[in-house]
């Protein structure tokens, strides 16, 4: 590494470690709000709404408040059911959401990055990799929290996808 870089990096906090990856062009943005609470903004790189899962994606939560990282994966559990995955399934990953989610303190970002032959991976503040997920059906499902038809938010969803301002 190149010392002055690395003596920038110091002097103006940036992470050296930083996360260099692809971004496709952003597709939308949303606030979610639980009742007049702001909990997170959340938004979506791809370069097709139509076709999400045939491209790279990536979608950032940037959290306005603080959570367990169990409680994260806890509602990540009943967002899946509540969009029709089985329970076997939902079982069958918990473990693994509950590695991938740490902590969070509000202003920090989980950035959730698709591939289309590889799966999901997650990156906390663009620094440090969560943990992946290879399976591409879990991926997609995981995703469909926020993007799929049955997602809870449906209005988040239609601007996270850039069919309402």
């Amino acid at each position: 590494m190149n010392v002055v870089y690395l003596f920038l990096a110091l002097i103006l906090n940036y992470p050296v470690n930083a996360v260099e990856l692809p971004h496709p062009p952003l597709l939308g943005q949303a606030e979610f709000k639980w009742f007049f609470f702001s909990v997170y903004e959340v938004k979506l790189w791809s370069p097709d709404a139509k076709n999400l899962y045939s491209n790279v994606l990536m979608l950032e939560i940037k959290y306005k408040k603080n959570f367990k990282g169990i409680d994260i994966a806890k509602q990540s559990e009943k967002e899946l059911l509540h969009s029709g995955i089985e329970m076997s399934v939902v079982d069958k990953w918990r473990k693994t959401l509950l590695e991938i989610f740490p902590d969070i303190n509000a202003g920090d970002k989980i950035l959730a990055s698709f591939h289309p032959s590889n799966g999901i991976t997650f990156y906390l503040n663009s620094t440090k990799v969560l943990g992946h997920i290879a399976d591409l059906n879990f991926s997609k499902n995981f995703l469909d929290i926020w993007l799929g038809e049955k997602t809870s938010e449906p209005d988040l969803r239609d601007k996270l996808l850039g069919l309402k301002l």
